[in-house]
């Protein structure tokens, strides 16, 4: 999906899948960009480049901004699995971070 030059209030988005992350990414040529995830009570810096990934059908999300602003978003919706007969993703899972490894080139 594609939206231009719309400010976008807080909602969420019942038909795309729960268990899976939609990517959201913003270009344009715009500025005081704020993406407002009201849920999680966390409010993000969103400028042109910027990408976020969340369930929109958990999250309730909204952006405002001012200037020429787009956003892409990719998103999956079960029809779409049952239409192709995929299998549908599991509920993303967060795993602890190892903050001792080091990296070495």
């Amino acid at each position: 999906a594609v939206i231009c030059n719309r400010q976008c209030p807080l909602h969420r988005d019942p038909r795309s899948a729960p268990k899976g992350f939609d990517v959201m990414t913003s270009v344009g040529h715009y500025c005081d960009g704020l993406m407002t995830l009201s849920n999680l009570s966390i409010q993000l810096q969103y400028n042109s480049g910027a990408m976020v990934g969340c369930s929109r059908h958990i999250v309730r999300h909204g952006v405002t901004f001012t200037g020429d602003w787009i956003v892409w978003t990719w998103f999956m919706r079960n029809s779409l699995h049952n239409f192709v007969g995929t299998p549908r993703p599991q509920y993303v899972k967060y795993m602890d971070v190892d903050w001792d490894v080091s990296v070495s080139a």
